[in-house]
């Protein structure tokens, strides 16, 4: 699909695994401990889970598991592998998203299912029970996505819709550009589709992949389904405030029992260029080694002067951005400090050099509660130095960041070198066990079940509650935005 074309359909029997998977992956073997932790089911979980934190409360996890959410039934959490200040071992949750990317890396779990994998599992389960909600007479199905290096995964979602449905479903490429016209308008609170021949198609319901500001695509009420609802995005799945904000609220709920959800020190919310002063004192005139993320894309990592003077000189398009705790390297100071995570990376390599990596743990969710669906992980760079160079070529983002998505001559494409699948060559390169893999499945159920409690107080009787968001999150320009 292109810019000229953004607009194509797919229709029952089209599902071409070389099209819908990362060539990788396509003649993969799934690794033995993945298959295994992948059938293992939540009862089983639940026990092992139980074995190894004897102060949880099996029926508050148990509660958890099977949870069914209202608004945010498919996601996925990026997670790292680290160590606290004890040297206790924790899966920590980076972050949540309600449009994630992994299916396409992920080995098959299945040799019947025909390469579907995952991709038709979320179908028949987060977004089937979704669809009950849609009106058969509206129209037509679509999934509508973002950026062009997400064309291998939303071509496999259409294809599994097509296919459960056993109807033809569009898939439509929106672009972050105003000289074109976008193929999607609303009227009537329905979405519609423009084909090629420049036709409208209303739309009951619709699959959305969005990477970028999606509540400026989607309204906040609407008849045609969007899924996940786009006060999922709002809420945590794709604004890191929020998302803390959640996580807070929710862990005080589970106050008195176990589990809880472990995400990365928060250290100050700051708004860009009034507080600096302010923040400036906070940090008695250094520079603490943070990690500070915006809305999704805006990702900064700053561990000097200079990289925090860069943020605060760069134009941002939004007012609020939220401070948290680098994971480093431990080697980095003689002591290990209370309340702060360091990274234990992936197994060193020949050259004896290690990696920092993240595993992204994506999860769906219906009347029987939550499922495993993929993982993958990512790996950063260059490796973790033993001491952070005092010189203008030192790069934190090459050494922290894992994020794969990259963008060339104004096009995303995907580093697929640096992905690390869940297959018998590359999993164990990662280090990780099947009681790792359990805690990043529990850790995300509850990421995902605090954003959902948190819809449901924005979003009552399907009215958004502006005062309450802003009360929250008090960004005029995010606000502004939804407000248009």
């Amino acid at each position: 699909m292109s810019i000229d074309n953004p607009v194509k359909k797919v229709y029952p029997g089209d599902f071409d695994p070389a099209l819908c998977v990362v060539p990788k992956t396509l003649n993969a073997t799934i690794h033995p401990l993945v298959s295994s932790f992948f059938s293992l089911g939540n009862d089983r979980i639940i026990t092992r889970y139980k074995n190894l934190n004897p102060q949880v409360d099996i029926n508050v996890l148990r509660n958890c598991l099977e949870y069914n959410p209202k608004f945010y039934k498919w996601a996925a959490s990026d997670l790292l592998n680290a160590i606290d200040s004890n040297g206790k071992r924790q899966m920590i949750i980076i972050e949540s998203g309600s449009s994630p990317a992994g299916q396409c890396g992920m080995p098959l779990l299945n040799i019947n299912n025909k390469r579907q994998n995952g991709y038709k599992h979320v179908i028949q389960t987060a977004f089937k029970e979704a669809l009950k909600d849609a009106d058969p007479s509206l129209g037509e199905l679509a999934v509508v996505y973002d950026k062009a290096n997400n064309e291998i995964e939303v071509t496999g979602y259409a294809n599994a819709i097509s296919e459960e449905a056993k109807e033809h479903v569009w898939i439509v490429m929106l672009q972050d550009d105003a000289r074109y016209e976008q193929p999607i308008k609303w009227e009537n609170q329905i979405m519609y589709i423009r084909d090629q021949e420049g036709v409208w198609h209303p739309i009951r319901a619709c699959f959305k992949h969005m990477a970028y500001k999606p509540w400026t695509r989607f309204p906040l009420k609407s008849k045609t389904v969007v899924f996940n609802n786009i006060i999922s995005c709002l809420a945590g799945g794709h604004n890191k405030v929020m998302a803390s904000k959640s996580f807070e609220l929710f862990n005080n709920e589970l106050s008195g029992f176990h589990p809880h959800v472990i995400c990365i020190a928060d250290l100050a919310k700051i708004q860009r260029l009034s507080y600096y002063i302010q923040y400036k004192k906070k940090l008695n005139g250094a520079v603490d080694e943070t990690f500070c993320r915006g809305y999704r894309q805006d990702i900064y990592i700053i561990t000097n002067s200079e990289e925090l003077n860069e943020f605060f000189d760069s134009s941002h398009h939004y007012e609020k951005f939220i401070v948290q705790s680098l994971v480093e390297n431990a080697s980095w100071s003689t002591k290990l400090h209370p309340g702060k995570f360091y990274h234990i990376g992936i197994v060193p390599d020949r050259h004896n050099q290690t990696f920092v990596n993240d595993l992204r743990m994506m999860v769906s969710a219906g009347e029987t509660g939550f499922h495993p669906e993929a993982m993958s992980s990512r790996r950063a760079h260059k490796p973790l130095p033993t001491y952070i160079p005092n010189n203008s070529e030192w790069n934190s983002w090459e050494v922290f960041g894992t994020n794969i998505s990259v963008k060339l001559d104004s096009k995303w494409t995907r580093e697929y070198d640096r992905m690390i699948t869940m297959d018998q060559k590359e999993f164990d390169t990662i280090g990780l066990g099947i009681d790792d893999l359990i805690d990043a499945y529990v850790q995300t159920v509850l990421s995902v079940i605090a954003i959902d409690k948190l819809c449901q107080k924005l979003l009552i009787n399907n009215e958004f509650n502006f005062e309450l968001y802003h009360t929250l999150n008090p960004d005029d320009v995010l606000l502004g935005e939804l407000l248009n």
